[in-house]
């Protein structure tokens, strides 16, 4: 029978994290490649559960760090228009996407995906800081 203890989370682990062994928590260790690990119907449907389980919580956390950062560049935009900087800065940009495709190596994870994520969230910050802008020069 599948561990369902998986989405309880052992003292400072996050849900749908992953251990110090590299797997998600509670999950068994089969290797994809694995045909000899036999899973009744209950076992796999559970670890299908426990598993979108995790990436709704990852999910979810992810629109919560976006709307904490777009608070964040919204103070950053409110600060460029009242000091007369532009809302585009390339080469701070230049830096994020550097440092995106830098940590992206060291996960593993595919570069040229986040990177065109972050230029996506860029964009719209960008976006944001001439709205801000527009605004602030309406006003009397």
């Amino acid at each position: 029978m599948a561990d369902q203890s998986n989405s309880n989370t052992s003292s400072g682990d996050q849900p749908g994290m992953e251990n110090d062994q590299g797997m998600a928590q509670g999950n068994k260790p089969v290797a994809a490649d694995d045909r000899s690990v036999r899973w009744s119907p209950e076992e796999w449907r559970a670890e299908l559960l426990s598993l979108r389980q995790q990436i709704d919580r990852l999910d979810h956390g992810l629109v919560l760090m976006l709307a904490n950062r777009f608070a964040l560049t919204r103070r950053v935009g409110e600060i460029k228009a009242r000091v007369g900087l532009d809302s585009f800065d390339p080469q701070r940009e230049a830096e994020k996407i550097a440092d995106i495709r830098e940590l992206c190596g060291q996960h593993d994870v595919n570069p040229e995906l986040v990177a065109d994520i972050l230029a996506q969230i860029m964009r719209e910050t960008v976006r944001n800081h001439d709205k801000i802008r527009s605004n602030l020069q309406a006003k009397p």
